[in-house]
């Protein structure tokens, strides 16, 4: 996968793109909403990363109701709550990519694309499940889960190894503990 982020982070094409939903996201966020959506206010680190595990939880936890303990109705509930947790996860996931860099920024809307791809699948399985239309209705949760499992490689890697909306944190001294500090092990 490391050659597929190394082509994102360099592929120009997204530039553009990018830079005219960042100037938008931007103006929606400028001042008190952007600073609470950040996190900047409180607790003072991003959001964004803590809450995206309510709809990835939701969604796994369909996934297991729908092939392992065969509860079709638990499963819709469970993609309806994952539905409900998305809407505060995109925005302050959108609030921390109008803060990134370029380069970042490229993968981030790769990342925004093909969450909002997985969501519009989730809506159409919720749909489809209160619609009877089970075996479809599975089957788009299934490549959904499978879209937020490749988008959260993408958030990892914006974070992990892009650095985004982590500044305060590159020159950081480790953690010091039994494995790290020779005096404590």
């Amino acid at each position: 996968m490391t050659g597929l982020f190394s082509t994102l982070e360099s592929a120009t094409a997204l530039d553009r793109p990018s830079t005219a939903v960042r100037d938008v996201v931007r103006r929606i966020t400028s001042g008190v909403p952007g600073d609470l959506l950040r996190g900047d206010v409180a607790p003072g680190h991003p959001l964004h990363p803590a809450l995206v595990a309510i709809p990835i939880g939701a969604w796994s936890c369909a996934s297991l109701f729908d092939f392992v303990f065969r509860k079709p109705e638990t499963a819709r509930q469970l993609i309806g709550v994952g539905l409900v947790a998305a809407l505060p996860s995109a925005l302050t996931g959108w609030a921390d990519f109008a803060e990134c860099d370029t380069q970042q920024r490229r993968v981030g809307l790769v990342h925004a694309a093909v969450n909002g791809t997985a969501i519009a699948l989730m809506g159409l399985s919720y749909l489809g499940r209160r619609r009877g239309a089970r075996p479809a209705a599975v089957a788009a949760s299934t490549v959904a889960i499978s879209l937020i499992g490749f988008s959260g490689a993408l958030g990892g890697h914006l974070a992990f190894a892009m650095g985004a909306r982590v500044e305060g944190n590159r020159n950081r001294p480790p953690a010091a503990g039994p494995a790290l500090d020779p005096v404590l092990a």
